[in-house]
């Protein structure tokens, strides 16, 4: 990392913060504030300026004091490039403690970051969020994670609103002849600025239930309290969970937990106030499908683990965000295991390692902890590879260590830098340390380096040893890669001689040899899927492991088809082959594993030309009758949660990818049903009955389905008529669709990922891609300002077509469009694999479809 001197956007050390008083009134007519702050600061060498970040701000006023010396005026001057403020006084400033004091006033955006307005019944609610960058459009300050500093916040609100900060509120006093209240709200700890928080408006509460010693309440817009019970048992749960689990108390004095109408993350881990998207906290949980309540537990896990992991401790600087939300994602597997061990956390955690073993199997990957320079590469941070990438590179290591040590070294690692900073390097230390290992040299190539290695297994020729080889992964390699090696720690289980051997070792080298006391029968590389890299086996490996498939563990089958799967997109294995392997799997029984062969199938509709379509249809009815028939559309009584979610899944796709008629009409008369007595349909089972009369249906069912969206009673109805709404197939109706994503009656929060699911739909991508094309200017201005365009842009890598894929590397060029990192060249990488993949197999894959499906 460059030092601060050498990065224009990193803030000098000559100056900074202890702590901040800030007073703010909100206008909530006018959309504006005005704010006056005092930050009592520490001058480490002499100046006559002051710099810190300041950002779609107006500062009127600036002056400083030493102790109670003369009161010294200063000038601001605003940089919009690089979100400065300089601050300029007529004569030196000497070290020591000074008091800064700043005047200020802003604009509540609606670009849903900073200090926005967020909209609900024609009211407007004050909001914050602040992370990566974006404290500074708030008030003036060192918008840096290692400029920690104690907070203590004033809002002057209506005397009719509710305002919520980071702590307690200590006091509350009418501001006379205004109709206004200044709520004062104590101290925090020592914390960074992208975790202070506030939020002004009309909110109810619910009663505050005690874990511990901490009082901890769900915040919604009136009438929605009655959708937080789920949410608030999940949250005292985790709370108690990870109190025992870091061994250190909450480090708040409260936790307030925040439904927001508008917000354009899931969540928000601000210390004692966690903001939430509507959908990630509220919810009618006897309504509610397997997936949302998931969710929910998953999200809300996740921010609780934060308050200690990157809250209590934080990264010094956004290089290492992978230390906040790599920790939290895995603290949060760990916890909703913990509170429901039936939903098998650890195992369905497999789909999201695969989703990151995808986007880290391109050559425009980049490391876990990667050099972040502006404040937009710091935005791009938050993805796969930090959250999903990360959390599989804690689960392998602490599977390879073992878990009660591995916890030593996290509680280490907390206790030492609580209410400061830390670098990677201190966490190896700490877990190092517990183990008496060095974990640097095993770790670093997972974190420093982009990719993984994929293991090749085979038996030599005597048949009594195991060959484990190993390479870097990539979808488009061209022979030339020489990456260095990883240290992969491995469980192999194979059989030989009649018994099971069962090892686990570390590979260094490019190859190791594992004798074996008698011939190899069959041999299972990364038993218990935990390691984050691929494995290819020889030929007659995968045909024994295949014969195999009703003695291996539902994560051991996903690994299998999942590997081979990537292994045929790269060109490693012929679609043929992979296409016959996915007939061994018509009986499959587990959730997972069917997610990986919905995902290929989707995939290869996505390539396949259009005329094939209605035998690609009977291949995906081949594929999934046997289990829909058997599983029905009517639980069992005593049937388990992920069976429920299974049937739901496969019948969704089976009415839709399938475009099985009798299907569709079954979902019609059940769908009705559900109308006509609320509780008919089984949650799970409901949205893809409306997945599917969306695919089956035409004006009529887009005409109820707007209305129901308009009227849905619950977060999670109102998406699942939204996304419905991009579903259909007739280019009128699609078209409705991408004009409601820019009209208003879509909030701007929801928008991109609509907008991103028409750009992946086989009937939509042509019309969505002109659309976004000819609304670009109005789609960068309207959507939220940091993620909105990357997360529909992300729909491109669909429209997987050679002559598609030239205009929108036309496009994307000629306008010299980034999406901050690397996000536009992993898309576009993305898009190149799904075209190469169609020109080498579309052939092969006409032929199959031809020689299997005569009609």
């Amino acid at each position: 990392m460059a030092p601060p001197s050498a990065n224009p956007f990193r803030l000098p050390k000559t100056v900074v913060p202890e702590r901040y008083e800030i007073r703010l009134e909100p206008d909530l007519g006018r959309f504006t504030f005005a704010g006056e702050e005092t930050v009592f600061i520490t001058i480490r060498e002499p100046v006559r300026e002051i710099v810190l970040n300041a950002a779609e701000l107006e500062i009127h006023q600036v002056s400083i004091q030493y102790g109670q010396g003369v009161v010294l005026k200063g000038e601001a001057t605003l940089d919009p490039t690089t979100e400065r403020a300089r601050l300029s006084f007529p004569e030196t400033l000497a070290p020591g403690a000074w008091r800064l004091v700043l005047t200020f006033t802003g604009v509540l955006n609606d670009k849903l970051h900073g200090f926005y307005r967020s909209t609900y019944n024609d009211k407007i609610l004050a909001v914050t969020q602040f992370e990566a960058t974006d404290a500074r459009r708030a008030f003036p300050c060192w918008d840096e994670p290692d400029f920690k500093a104690v907070f203590q916040v004033t809002l002057v609100v209506p005397e009719h609103l509710q305002a919520i900060s980071n702590t307690p509120v200590v006091s509350a006093q009418a501001v006379a002849g205004t109709g206004r209240k200044a709520v004062t709200f104590a101290a925090t700890i020592k914390m960074s600025t992208y975790l202070v928080a506030f939020v002004v408006g009309e909110l109810e509460a619910t009663e505050p239930i005690r874990v511990g010693a901490t009082p901890l309440s769900i915040w919604t817009v009136p009438g929605k309290t009655s959708l937080a019970r789920f949410a608030q048992e999940i949250a005292a749960f985790s709370l108690a969970f990870f109190e025992q689990y870091y061994g250190l108390p909450y480090p708040g004095e409260k936790l307030d937990l925040l439904a927001i109408p508008d917000f354009a993350a899931g969540a928000m881990e601000n210390l004692g106030a966690i903001t939430f998207r509507e959908t990630a906290l509220l919810v009618d949980a006897a309504a509610a499908s397997h997936t949302e309540l998931e969710r929910i537990a998953d999200v809300m896990a996740h921010e609780i683990a934060h308050m200690w992991f990157g809250d209590l401790v934080t990264m010094a600087w956004w290089n290492g965000i992978w230390l906040n939300e790599a920790f939290a994602t895995f603290m949060e597997m760990l916890a909703v295991d913990a509170w429901k061990p039936a939903w098998e956390r650890w195992v369905t955690f497999g789909v999201s390692r695969a989703a990151a073993l995808a986007l880290d199997g391109l050559r425009s990957t980049r490391p876990i902890e990667f050099e972040v320079q502006a404040p937009k590469d710091a935005e791009a941070m938050f993805d796969l590879l930090t959250y999903e990438k990360g959390a599989s590179v804690l689960r392998m290591l602490e599977q390879y260590l073992g878990a009660e040590r591995f916890r030593e070294g996290v509680r280490s690692y907390l206790s030492e830098h609580r209410y400061a900073n830390a670098e990677t390097t201190d966490l190896w230390q700490a877990l190092g340390a517990a183990v008496n290992k060095p974990i640097p040299e095993m770790m670093n190539g997972w974190i420093f380096r982009g990719g993984y290695p994929m293991v090749t297994a085979s038996v030599d020729e005597s048949r009594r040893s195991l060959v484990l080889s190993q390479s870097r992964f990539l979808y488009l390699a061209d022979g030339a890669d020489e990456s260095p090696l990883w240290q992969i720690p491995i469980v192999l289980r194979v059989g030989a001689r009649g018994g099971v051997v069962i090892k686990t070792l570390l590979i260094a080298g490019a190859e190791e040899r594992l004798d074996l006391p008698g011939p190899v029968e069959w041999a299972l590389v990364n038993s218990g899927g935990h390691g984050f890299y691929r494995v290819r086996y020889a030929a007659d490996l995968l045909r024994k492991l295949t014969r195999r498939l009703q003695h291996l563990a539902p994560i051991d089958r996903f690994n299998l088809i999942n590997d081979a799967w990537a292994a045929t997109v790269a060109g490693l294995m012929p679609l043929r082959e992979y296409l016959d392997l996915t007939t061994q799997f018509r009986g499959e029984t587990d959730r997972n594993v069917w997610t990986v062969l919905i995902g290929s199938f989707a995939y290869l509709n996505r390539v396949i030309a259009p005329d094939l379509r209605p035998k690609w249809e009977a291949l995906v009815r081949d594929r999934l009758s046997p289990v829909v028939d058997r599983l029905g559309f009517i639980p069992e009584p005593e049937e388990g949660e992920l069976v429920r979610q299974l049937r739901a899944d496969l019948i969704r796709t089976i009415g839709t990818l399938g475009n099985d008629a009798p299907v569709q009409a079954e979902a019609g008369k059940l769908y009705q049903h559900s109308r006509e007595e609320a509780g008919a349909v089984d949650p799970n089972l409901l949205p893809a009955l409306i997945a599917i009369l969306a695919h089956a249906g035409g004006e009529s069912e887009y005409a109820e389905f707007v209305e129901k969206f308009r009227t849905a009673k619950t977060p999670q109805e109102e998406q699942r008529y939204l996304y419905a709404l991009a579903g259909f197939r007739q280019v009128d109706l699609l078209a409705r669709t991408l004009e409601k994503t820019i009209n208003g009656e879509v909030r701007t929060q929801d928008a991109p990922f609509v907008a991103r699911a028409l750009l992946t739909s086989v009937y939509a991508r042509e019309a969505a891609w002109t659309f976004v094309k000819a609304n670009w200017q109005m789609l960068e201005r309207q959507f939220p300002a940091k993620s909105g365009l990357r997360r529909m842009c992300e729909g491109i890598t669909a429209l997987a077509t050679p002559e598609l894929e030239a205009d929108v590397r036309e496009f994307f060029t000629s306008r010299q469009i980034t999406l901050g990192g690397k996000t536009l060249e992993q898309y576009l990488e993305q898009l190149h694999v799904a075209v190469v993949f169609r020109e080498r197999e579309g052939t092969a894959l006409q032929t199959y479809l031809a020689r299997r499906f005569l009609r």
